[in-house]
C-alpha cells in the first residue's frame, strides 16, 4: 500500500514527538489531606498524634486582655494572620493492653473543616470499635463532639473518663442559666456528646490528681471549665503531658500568659493555671502535647524574659523515642 507523502509526513512527525509531550490523562487533584496521625514511643507505649482537622478562628475577636492592634501585630510579626487554621489534635496510647484515647475531636459540631478522626484512627491501624477508653480534658465541643452523633456512640467498646467537676458543670441547669450568651449552646452540645454513654454506663469520673492506668495520672488544670485536666503519661523514665486547653494561640499566649480566650469558663483562673503551669514545664523541660498547636502539636517550653517561647519536637521520620 503505498502511503500520500502528506499522510506519511504527518506520521513520521507524531512519532518523533516526545511522549511527555503527547497529551495524557491528568490525576485529579484531592484538596483534603491525607489521614493525619504521628508515632512516637514513650518507653514502651506507642503513642500516635491524630488530626480532626483545623478550624478557621478569628483570634483578634477571640483574645481578651491584648488590644486588637497589638494582637493583629503579633500575629503579623510571625507571618500569619489572626483568623487562621487552627488544629484540632488528640493523642492515642497504646499500652499493649490498652488502646487509651485523648480526646475525641469534633465530629460534626464545626462541618467539614473536622471530625477527622474516626478516619485518622483507622488509617493509624486503630479502628474505632477496638478503642477501649477515651480520656477527656474537658467537654467543649472541640474535644468531646465526636464521641457520638446522632445519639449513637462512636467509640461503642470504650469507657469514657472525665473529672467528675467537669461532668457536674455541663450537666447543672443552674450553671447553663448563669453561663455567658456564648457558652450556652455548650452545654447543649456536651450533654449529646455525653448522654449516650451515661446510658450505657460507660462513664468514669475522677477527682483530683488521680493515676487512672499504670503510667497515666489525670492532673487538675481548672479555668479553662471548671473540671479541666491534664494528663501525664510515663513508661519507664519517659514521660510527656497532654495539656489540653492551657494554650489556644501559641503566637499570642507564651509570650503573654496573661492573655485570656472568650472560651475560657473563668479567665482569671485560666490565666493562674496557665502562668503555674507554663513556669512549670520550662523548668522540667518535659515534653508537651498540645491540642491547638499546628499538628502535631509537640514541643518544649522555654522561659524568655516575662514569657515563654514554644519550640517543636524536630519531625521524625522512623518511629523513634521522645526526647526529654
Amino acid at each position: 500500500m503505498r502511503i500520500p507523502v502528506t499522510t506519511g509526513m504527518a506520521l513520521l512527525a507524531a512519532l518523533a514527538t516526545p511522549f511527555s509531550a503527547v497529551a495524557q490523562p491528568q490525576p485529579t487533584a484531592t484538596m483534603q489531606q491525607a489521614p493525619g496521625f504521628y508515632r512516637f514511643k514513650v518507653g514502651s507505649y506507642v503513642v500516635t498524634a491524630l488530626s480532626d482537622g483545623t478550624a478557621a478562628i478569628p483570634w483578634e475577636k477571640i483574645l481578651k486582655g491584648m488590644a486588637p492592634d497589638r494582637i493583629r501585630s503579633t500575629f503579623a510579626a510571625v507571618g500569619v494572620a489572626t483568623m487562621r487554621d487552627t488544629s484540632i489534635n488528640a493523642f492515642l496510647v497504646d499500652t499493649g493492653t490498652r488502646r487509651i484515647l485523648i480526646e475525641a475531636g469534633a465530629g460534626s459540631l464545626f462541618g467539614d473543616c473536622c471530625g477527622k478522626l474516626p478516619n485518622a484512627l483507622a488509617a493509624a491501624g486503630y479502628p474505632v470499635d477496638t478503642i477501649d477508653t477515651v480520656l477527656l480534658t474537658h467537654v467543649h465541643g472541640d474535644h468531646s463532639g465526636g464521641l457520638s452523633i446522632n445519639g449513637r456512640r462512636i467509640f461503642p467498646n470504650a469507657d469514657v473518663y472525665l473529672a467528675r467537676s467537669e461532668y457536674e458543670y455541663w450537666m447543672s441547669d443552674a450553671e447553663q442559666a448563669r453561663a455567658k450568651a456564648s457558652h450556652k449552646k455548650m452545654f447543649a452540645e456536651g450533654r449529646a456528646a455525653l448522654t449516650p454513654y451515661d446510658a450505657a454506663g460507660r462513664l468514669r469520673f475522677f477527682t483530683g490528681k488521680t493515676i487512672l492506668f499504670p503510667g497515666i495520672t489525670a492532673i487538675p488544670a481548672p479555668g479553662h471549665t471548671p473540671g479541666h485536666s491534664l494528663y501525664r503519661i510515663a513508661s519507664g523514665s519517659d514521660h510527656f503531658v497532654i495539656v489540653g486547653d492551657i494554650i489556644h494561640a501559641a503566637e499570642v499566649q507564651f509570650a503573654h500568659p496573661d492573655v485570656t480566650a472568650d472560651f475560657d469558663a473563668d479567665p482569671a483562673q485560666a490565666k493562674s493555671t496557665r502562668t503555674r503551669l507554663l513556669a512549670e514545664l520550662a523548668r522540667s523541660h518535659e515534653l508537651i502535647a498540645a491540642d491547638h498547636i499546628s499538628f502535631p502539636g509537640l514541643g518544649h517550653v522555654t522561659a524568655s524574659g516575662t514569657g515563654y517561647v514554644w519550640t517543636a519536637q524536630p519531625y521524625q521520620a522512623a518511629v523513634g523515642k521522645a526526647s526529654q
